[in-house]
């Protein structure tokens, strides 16, 4: 699934960790701590006892709801499926599968990022400038009129730096399926495997050509391969996520969620993406 960059507007597979065009930080990676709901009905339970407002915000936890404009995640037998219905009614299914963790984490995060969106959007609105700010702006604008030399050398500076992290970043072949030559390989961090049709299982492997990139399927596996999901192989493992990953009530975002009771809650979505 590819991902907007909050830098240079680029677009990006969400699991980089940093933008291939701009070298930005990925705002977006996955991030699981052992704070984080793991069930539908933790997640419910952790909206309920933080007043979280789901109702204005769009979000259905537990409900295949049909409208538009619509964030959801609910479970069809086996499987945990999150999904956004669009402003047109479309729907965009952003996972499916027996992962419910990884199911609910997917829409925590995105539950976190349409709040951060939403106050945003509204913080204008609720701190209208002074009719001092102008002149404020005036003075600023006159001190930088010249350039010193400090200052384009630090220009300098970070261009390189930009530039370092976007060759690294394009080296790295992303996790995920490919398909070479007829057979299937997966990624896992610096490991990968091939599937071997004769047993249909996953087996540990080499790199099986340098120009692997130019063979990638997709990060996610989709219901219709004739494989079965790594996911569920003897050889996944669970990412080992930071330290700093997010937890319930370590955040500022999550201080007071009914602080909201006067914004425009139809602000700051984008209804129109697939997620």
């Amino acid at each position: 699934m590819n991902v907007k960059c909050e830098y240079c507007d680029g677009y990006f597979d969400d699991q980089l960790e940093t933008c291939p065009n701009c070298g930005g930080t990925n705002e977006h990676i996955r991030r699981v701590s052992n704070d984080i709901p793991k069930t539908i009905d933790e997640l419910k339970a952790y909206c309920a006892a933080n007043k979280v407002p789901l109702q204005q915000m769009h979000f259905h936890i537990g409900e295949d709801y049909k409208g538009a404009k619509a964030f959801g995640i609910y479970r069809n037998g086996e499987d945990v499926i999150v999904y956004k219905n669009k402003a047109d009614g479309s729907r965009a299914v952003r996972y499916q599968g027996s992962d419910e963790a990884y199911a609910v984490n997917e829409i925590y995060q995105k539950l976190r990022s349409e709040y951060a969106n939403h106050k945003a959007a509204n913080t204008g609105k609720m701190r209208p400038p002074s009719s001092s700010q102008p002149q404020r702006q005036n003075s600023r604008r006159k001190k930088k009129k010249g350039l010193d030399s400090s200052f384009i050398i630090g220009i300098l500076i970070v261009a390189i730096v930009v530039i370092g992290m976007t060759a690294v970043a394009m080296l790295v072949d992303k996790d995920g399926y490919y398909n070479y030559r007829g057979t299937h390989y997966y990624l896992q961090g610096s490991n990968w495997y091939e599937y071997d049709d004769d047993d249909n299982e996953w087996i540990p492997s080499s790199k099986p050509t340098d120009n692997i990139s130019d063979y990638f399927e997709s990060t996610y596996y989709e219901s219709d391969y004739e494989f079965t999901n790594f996911r569920d192989s003897d050889y996944y493992e669970e990412p080992s996520y930071s330290s700093d990953s997010s937890s319930w009530d370590d955040d500022d975002d999550w201080d007071s969620w009914d602080s909201g009771s006067d914004w425009d809650w139809d602000s700051g979505s984008d209804w129109d993406s697939d997620w």
